[in-house]
């Protein structure tokens, strides 16, 4: 049974990233690929462009669209806000820099929930072209994987702080009793 809805009170999408974010983009140069390939990754960018409008123009009031820097903030705009793990840290291992895009449409920004400073990528070693290490160098699993997840202290503000926001806005809407 397929259910059709109408309008949604809240979306907060996180699209895939493969083909949006600006490690992405070195792939679509005759310089790193093969033209057959860079026709493909092409379509795919397409793809994923119009899927984050799709969520971005969805029937909602009120969304929330998650992305690193990449394409999407020439193509479409900037977005309003761009978040890290250790503003939002709930442990250790999410005292981490990852730059993480939000646009937002019917949302307040989100409020950091961690006096965490900036970690220093540098107390992690550097690779050969001098660039410091990252959290995901160290990670010993599959870093696509690793690094496409949602720290859990991110969500945790945008559950709490989305959800007081909305929760008072219905508040006001409808009158109790």
């Amino acid at each position: 049974m397929r259910m059709e809805i109408p309008k949604w009170d809240l979306i907060i999408a996180h699209p895939p990233c493969t083909y949006l974010s600006n490690v992405a983009t070195k792939h679509h140069s005759l310089n790193c690929s093969p033209l057959n390939w860079i026709e493909g990754r092409t379509l795919n960018r397409i793809d994923g462009m119009d899927f984050f409008m799709r969520c971005m123009m969805a029937n909602c009031e009120h969304i929330a669209v998650e992305n690193p820097v990449g394409i999407m903030n020439t193509a479409y705009r900037k977005p309003d806000q761009i978040i890290e793990p250790f503003m939002f840290a709930i442990s250790d291992n999410e005292k981490v820099t990852k730059k993480t895009c939000l646009w937002l449409k019917g949302l307040p920004k989100l409020n950091p929930t961690s006096n965490t400073e900036r970690p220093n990528n540098a107390a992690n070693g550097f690779y050969p072209n001098g660039h410091a290490k990252t959290w995901e160098a160290l990670v010993n699993i599959d870093r696509a994987k690793e690094r496409s997840k949602t720290f859990p202290g991110i969500a945790k503000a945008m559950a709490e702080q989305w959800g007081i926001y909305l929760l008072t806005i219905l508040k006001k809407a409808k009158p109790i009793g």
